[in-house]
């Protein structure tokens, strides 16, 4: 059994990944079977539903700690072991057969479509797609908290903001790179909510496969032959709402292999990454080292936006580029624009 049989097998039997989940001393661990997904404490006396792992891809988020990744990250960190050595924990708890852990996938032309495969399906390939139908009881209902941060209600329409009134959240859908719905994101109204508990799914899905905005602003940023990549889902509404549809947001501040592999495959000339403040900005530099192209067949420039007077970004605000209205962010991208 190799690594892909595993995972197949894995998905097909949440009662063994309940085993290995226990063998792991997690705590408080339950199935959610309208998600699909084990929710569980990383200790005891935590918040019961902090980490939430799925079934069908076995992806995980800690949504106290930001941390993402999947059952075998899970393992390595806990037990100390290398993917390999996980996979093999994994077979002798379940006591399956693991003969064949590491043998190759034999792929023609070298391997040329196994990596195609990988770098442009994968995303898709492993994510949950949900009929835009379910949305129908959210939409419509659009928010005034939003309104102040600068989201305007026919921008919140465009995006399918909207409303869920069991769990009291704004609701905002996370599509693929083509547009499919894979999830939906809701934000606490409640002043008194605790920070890490400010943003939860309402369906979950794997953000660092996605990038939100991608499927609306596509034709734009090909025009415009610039994209600005942000935060937050609120960034590239707050462009929006100022008529600068150039916005992606990367749902922190991490680019992924997937994320960097799309930005940099929509071929335009400008890249600028535009992330809050508080950032060291050699940390930003180096993110914004990722886009970079460079060969015989395309050139890109690269940059990143550093108030460094914070003459628009007040310090220690931990404020986005889009917070400032129309007005701050001109000037950021105009005066404030750092290239590599």
């Amino acid at each position: 059994m190799n690594a892909l049989k595993l995972t197949e097998h894995l998905s097909n039997n949440r009662d063994d990944i309940l085993k290995v989940l226990e063998s792991l001393d997690y705590q408080n661990i339950t199935y959610n079977s309208s998600h699909n997904e084990y929710r569980f404490a990383r200790e005891y006396g935590r918040n019961p539903s902090s980490v939430r792992l799925s079934i069908d891809t076995l992806s995980f988020i800690c949504f106290s700690t930001n941390e993402r990744g999947n059952l075998y990250s899970l393992v390595m960190n806990k037990k100390c072991l290398n993917f390999p050595q996980a996979l093999e924990y994994i077979a002798d708890l379940l006591s399956l057969e693991k003969s064949s852990f590491n043998k190759a996938v034999k792929t023609p032309f070298g391997g040329f479509y196994k990596k195609l495969i990988r770098e442009i399906q994968e995303p898709e390939m492993s994510m949950k797609i949900y009929d835009e139908s379910i949305l129908q009881e959210y939409c419509g209902k659009f928010n005034t908290m939003f309104f102040k941060d600068g989201i305007s209600y026919k921008t919140q329409e465009k995006f399918n903001v909207g409303y869920d009134i069991w769990t009291n959240r704004i609701t905002v859908p996370e599509y693929t790179f083509d547009g499919k719905l894979c999830g939906i994101m809701g934000r606490s109204i409640d002043s008194n909510c605790a920070k890490e508990e400010r943003w939860l799914p309402i369906i979950p899905c794997s953000r660092s496969l996605t990038l939100y905005g991608y499927h609306t602003n596509y034709e734009c940023i090909q025009r415009k032959n610039l994209c600005v990549i942000g935060e937050s889902e609120k960034f590239p509404q707050q462009l929006d709402t100022i008529g600068s549809n150039v916005g992606l947001g990367s749902c922190g501040c991490h680019l992924s292999d997937t994320q960097t592999k799309y930005i940099k495959g929509l071929l335009v000339s400008k890249n600028i990454l535009a992330y809050d403040e508080g950032l060291e900005e050699e940390y930003i530099r180096e993110e914004a080292k990722k886009l970079k192209i460079d060969n015989a067949v395309f050139h890109n420039n690269v940059g990143y936006i550093w108030d460094s007077e914070h003459q628009v970004i007040p310090k220690g605000s931990k404020g986005s580029p889009s917070d400032y209205g129309k007005e701050g962010y001109l000037y950021l991208m105009k005066n404030c624009v750092k290239w590599i």
